[in-house]
């Protein structure tokens, strides 16, 4: 028990030093009609496994998930995926381990809005952090940290995520989003 008192006081800083998704302003759901509210929608989706919101968050036509450069160097993952694949790989990591299972954080805190009249809007340096709770016991648990780059476009429905780059932190060699979505 002592022991769980670090993480646990760990978890507890980050969710007050995070944006981490949680219902919006007065207890009203995140939407697209910005690019922030996009972004904690993609979180809250994320945290409750609610697929059939995911697919809208991304541009069917156009989306595309670039993996860690490190990973594809090495030959672990590919370069990059279109929307069908994201989806089914996404479907099949909250089948196999349960939606409950996965837990998602990002730092927002230097997310700004775009210039009124934009359409597209990048964001950069995202720091994430991804927990996948696979197994029954608490240590049964790959915890993943890196950063992501976003475009978003704006279509009549709202803010949609058109581009995805996964990127480990600087220095370390560790498993990243991009490659634990790739195992399902």
């Amino acid at each position: 028990m002592v022991k769980s008192i670090p993480v646990i006081a760990a978890v507890l800083f980050l969710n007050l030093a995070c944006t981490i998704g949680t219902d919006g302003d007065d207890g009203v759901p995140h939407d697209q009609t910005t690019v922030l509210g996009t972004l904690n929608l993609f979180v809250d989706v994320w945290n409750s496994g609610d697929m059939e919101t995911y697919k809208v968050l991304l541009d069917e036509d156009d989306f595309t998930f670039y993996f860690d450069p490190w990973g594809v160097a090495y030959g672990w993952l590919p370069e990059k995926w279109g929307y069908e694949e994201e989806i089914q790989a996404v479907t099949n990591l909250f089948d196999v381990v349960g939606a409950e299972n996965v837990d998602v954080e990002l730092n927002l805190e230097g997310v700004a809005e775009p210039w009124e009249g934009a359409d597209t809007y990048k964001v950069f340096y995202i720091p994430y952090a991804v927990h996948v709770h696979w197994g029954e016991e608490w240590g049964d648990i790959t915890y993943v940290s890196g950063n992501l780059d976003m475009e978003l476009t704006l279509t009549e429905e709202g803010w949609v995520i058109s581009e995805w780059r996964d990127e480990g932190l600087p220095g370390r060699y560790e498993c990243t989003w991009g490659m634990v979505k790739v195992l399902y």
